[in-house]
């Protein structure tokens, strides 16, 4: 086994220090040191299962904790996030994987999201890639994810940053609602045939409808997630019917990426047939960074877990059948036909003999109609259980 240790200093009063630093000046600052993926990482990169079909085998909603940029760029506190998630139920771990030069113009605005205190001063591309990590380290965290036994999962945000994950062979690639109508961008991921997953937010139907042919043209396994893009956002807004308006019209599993503050929309969507559910996740929502607020801290992630866990099982089956632990109930309630008054042997099986009580440990009303007409074998006194020895078959 190859054993990689690296030792970073963690302060997060650094953080403000780092915003828009060029990637090379934040590599400098924090004593970068350069990660290889462990030779068992690169050499088991192949998957023979589909990730997709691996979620949708689950035996429980698939739980993937978004820790996304909450790292600040620390990867010691990614490292400690992905403890924290493990030990808290998550399924999988998700992380961000991009180059803010390649995909964020100087020019461009900051999300009214993104306007939070200690931030004012520094634009979007600062904000974002002052939490870049590189690919070196996305494989040490992909090797230490691995060691931890839970799934691995990274979003492109451009083409520089899909290569890398694809040459780092992931099960699957998680696509931002951002990317949604970047056609060239989903073409080049279609091209490799991995599973997607499809994040849908700020969409229209057409244009979720676009995205979904191009990965049907390439066989590419698809799971498609509703999402609302703010941070947090609006249980109002989650739409969560549309995940079956999905399933109807593209026959794929569904999920959903939810940012609201509430347990209440992964519950639902749950109920309407998601097989996974993402939620961002921050071991502490007083963090510096733009996402923590959106974020659930470790106590959360194991109650959401816990919720989602609970509500698979209530739904059950689509066949209706007693519960086993309702027999002692349906016993004790349930009605039986006892002798409505002394009845002599030869009478005849009528309605007015008999009379529906508790307990149901005999015969159940709903026999009476098989039983009117026939003979009694015996006499039954007034108030006792009717058995059907005390009828002639």
């Amino acid at each position: 086994m190859v054993v990689l240790q690296v030792i970073f200093t963690l302060n997060f009063q650094d953080y403000p220090n780092r915003l828009g630093m060029t990637r090379h000046e934040k590599s400098k600052s924090r004593l970068h040191t350069k990660l290889r993926a462990p030779k068992r990482l690169v050499n088991n990169m192949h998957r023979n299962n589909n990730f997709v079909e691996k979620i949708r085998g689950c035996s429980h909603p698939f739980m993937i904790a978004e820790i996304g940029i909450n790292h600040n760029g620390d990867i010691q506190l990614a490292k400690e996030m992905i403890d924290a998630a493990v030990e808290n139920g998550a399924d999988c771990v998700k992380f961000q994987s991009f180059a803010a030069d390649k995909y964020i113009s100087p020019s461009a605005a900051r999300a009214e999201y993104q306007d939070q205190p200690g931030f004012e001063s520094n634009s979007q591309r600062d904000i974002i890639s002052a939490c870049e990590l590189t690919p070196d380290e996305m494989y040490y965290l992909k090797s230490y994810a691995d060691g931890k036994n839970v799934a691995f999962l990274s979003t492109p945000f451009e083409k520089w940053s899909l290569r890398h994950l694809v040459e780092m062979r992931l099960e699957a690639i998680k696509v931002s609602s951002c990317n949604l109508t970047n056609i060239d961008f989903l073409r080049e991921l279609a091209a490799t045939e991995l599973p997607v997953l499809l994040s849908t937010g700020m969409s229209n139907l057409q244009e979720v409808t676009t995205a979904v042919q191009i990965f049907e043209i390439s066989r590419s396994p698809l799971l498609l997630f509703q999402c609302t893009s703010n941070y947090p956002s609006n249980p109002a807004n989650a739409n969560l019917k549309v995940l079956q308006t999905y399933q109807q019209l593209f026959s794929t599993p569904v999920g959903l990426s939810d940012h609201t503050t509430s347990n209440t929309t992964s519950i639902a969507a749950v109920a309407l047939g998601a097989v996974a559910i993402e939620k961002h996740f921050t071991l502490s929502k007083t963090l510096p960074g733009i996402d923590q607020k959106a974020s659930l801290e470790p106590n959360e992630l194991k109650s959401l877990v816990k919720d989602l866990h609970e509500c698979y099982s209530a739904l059950g089956s689509p066949l209706k059948f007693r519960a086993a632990e309702e027999e002692n109930t349906a016993a004790a309630l349930r009605r039986s036909l006892f002798a409505a008054k002394d009845i002599k042997t030869g009478h005849v099986f009528d309605e007015e003999c008999v009379i529906a009580m508790r307990p149901g440990t005999g015969i159940s009303p709903d026999k009476l109609s098989s039983l009117v007409g026939k003979i009694f074998a015996r006499d039954v006194a007034a108030g006792k259980m009717i058995s059907m020895e005390d009828v002639k078959s």
